[in-house]
C-alpha cells in the first residue's frame, strides 16, 4: 500500500512538472493572458481532465511554484538573547530563489500574481501571531499585526523589484537594508517583538 502511495505521488510530481514546463514555455510564444488551459494540455501531452485533477486554473500553477519560497519555516519566533526578547524572523531561501530566477521573473511580470502572493505570503506570519497574541495586550497586538503585515510586504516588494531587474545587487546587501528599515521598537510598545530579515543559507 505504501509502495502504491508513493508511486502515485511521484506521478503527481511529474504531471505537475510537465504542465509548469508548459506553461513556461509557452509564455516564451504568447501573452501569459493567451494561454489556455487547451494549449497547456496539448504542450504537455496530457489529457484536460489530468489538468483539473490537480488544479483549477492556469494561475494555481504558477502560484504554486512560487509559493515554494515560503513554506512553514518562512517566519519563526526565535530569542534575541542581546535584548533578552522575542524577535520574528523571515526567512528568505535564497538558493531557490537565485537557482529558479528565470522561472520566477517570468511569473512575476504575471499581471496580479504580486498581489496574491504577498496576500498568501502575509498568511503565515498573522498565524504566527495568534500563538504569540496572549503575551501582548490588546493595543499591542493590533499594533504588532500592522507593522508584521507592512514589513512583509514591503519586503517582498524589494525582492520583485530585485527581480524584475535582474538582480542588480547582493541579496544580503538587500537584507542588510531591509533590516536598518526595520521599524524599531519604542519604549511604549517594548513588548512588540521585531522584524528581523535573514537568508535561509546563513
Amino acid at each position: 500500500m505504501l509502495h502504491k502511495k508513493s508511486k502515485s505521488n511521484r506521478q503527481v510530481q511529474r504531471t505537475k512538472s510537465w504542465i509548469f514546463e508548459a506553461v513556461m514555455l509557452l509564455m516564451d510564444e504568447k501573452p501569459y493572458d493567451k494561454i489556455t488551459v487547451s494549449d497547456i494540455t496539448e504542450k504537455a501531452g496530457i489529457a484536460r481532465q489530468t489538468f483539473y485533477r490537480n488544479y483549477n486554473d492556469k494561475d494555481d500553477v504558477v502560484f504554486e511554484y512560487i509559493a515554494k519560497i515560503f513554506s512553514t519555516e518562512s517566519f519563526v519566533i526565535e530569542k534575541d538573547k542581546k535584548e533578552d526578547k522575542n524577535i520574528i524572523v523571515f526567512i528568505i531561501d535564497y538558493k531557490y530563489m537565485t537557482n529558479y530566477q528565470k522561472n520566477l521573473k517570468k511569473i512575476l511580470s504575471i499581471i496580479g500574481i504580486e498581489n496574491r502572493v504577498i496576500s498568501e505570503g502575509q498568511k503565515l506570519p498573522m498565524l504566527l501571531m495568534e500563538s504569540y497574541k496572549e503575551k501582548l495586550t490588546e493595543e499591542e497586538y493590533l499594533i504588532c499585526r500592522i507593522k508584521l503585515g507592512y514589513q512583509v510586504t514591503g519586503c517582498l516588494r524589494v525582492l520583485f523589484d530585485w527581480f524584475i531587474n535582474d538582480l542588480p545587487m547582493p541579496l544580503d546587501n538587500i537584507v542588510g537594508m531591509l533590516n536598518v528599515m526595520n521599524i524599531p521598537k519604542t519604549a511604549q510598545y517594548r513588548n512588540i517583538p521585531s522584524i528581523v530579515v535573514r537568508l535561509k543559507n546563513e
